[in-house]
């Protein structure tokens, strides 16, 4: 979706509405599946990056793991033994399942062109203001504070870019997406990772959701291709 470009701000505008997709329809929306064949043999990380999100409806652990200058991040899916990788390189979506003994792999893609509904829904989210705020600790790191807001939403995040990672690799070479009124100097070239973002609706306060980090710290971790089993026919 157009609205994942932001790199400091990847979870709020990527992986939120991605765990709702994923629940409720993994096919949908023009995604198509494709040959494993595709799929690279091994994914390996060096950092695990863990975020507590807490809604009315409740707390949910979010594991992600990163390579330093990889263009790919990998995400635990909670409550269930399934890992994916999304590697926007090779526009890849790949899913690592694990059930009753067996392990399955499956890739998918995003279509080039989005449905029309979609395409509406990313040219209103695009209308956003954006302010520097007051710094904030976290977890001992500074972090620079930030505050976007368009009609329906306010979301103050807040950036660090005292450890050596972060999500830059992966969309620091396409700046033509970043929401209006964002100034690509705040990014830092892509160095900067997300430690807090707090997300207020100004019209139903059931979108008032936080995203914290609780946990960021070096964890070597591979998905190896050759551990799972592909899906029938692929």
């Amino acid at each position: 979706m157009k609205k994942a470009v932001l790199i400091t701000i990847l979870i709020a505008f990527c992986f939120m509405p991605l765990h709702a997709q994923i629940f409720k329809n993994p096919m949908g929306a023009g995604i198509q599946q494709v040959n494993t064949s595709e799929i690279p043999q091994v994914y390996d990380f060096e950092w695990s990056y863990v975020m507590k999100m807490e809604t009315r409806q409740g707390e949910m652990i979010l594991n992600y793991f990163l390579k330093k200058d990889a263009p790919y991040f990998g995400i635990k899916l909670p409550e269930n033994d399934m890992y994916m990788v999304m590697d926007p390189s090779r526009n890849l979506n790949v899913m690592y399942m694990r059930s009753g003994g067996n392990n399955m792999v499956m890739a998918t893609k995003m279509p080039k062109t989005l449905p029309d509904e979609i395409a509406a829904d990313n040219a209103k989210e695009d209308e956003y203001s954006f302010k520097k705020i007051q710094n904030k600790t976290i977890l001992g790191y500074d972090c620079e504070g930030y505050q976007g807001e368009n009609r329906d939403m306010v979301f103050t995040f807040y950036v660090t870019t005292e450890p050596d990672i972060s999500f830059g690799e992966i969309y620091k070479s396409d700046q033509t997406k970043l929401p209006k009124g964002f100034d690509p100097k705040w990014i830092k070239d892509g160095k900067g990772i997300m430690m807090q973002m707090i997300m207020e609706g100004k019209k139903n306060d059931r979108e008032n959701a936080t995203m914290t980090c609780i946990a960021l710290e070096k964890k070597n971790f591979s998905l190896n291709k050759a551990d799972y089993n592909s899906l029938p026919g692929r």
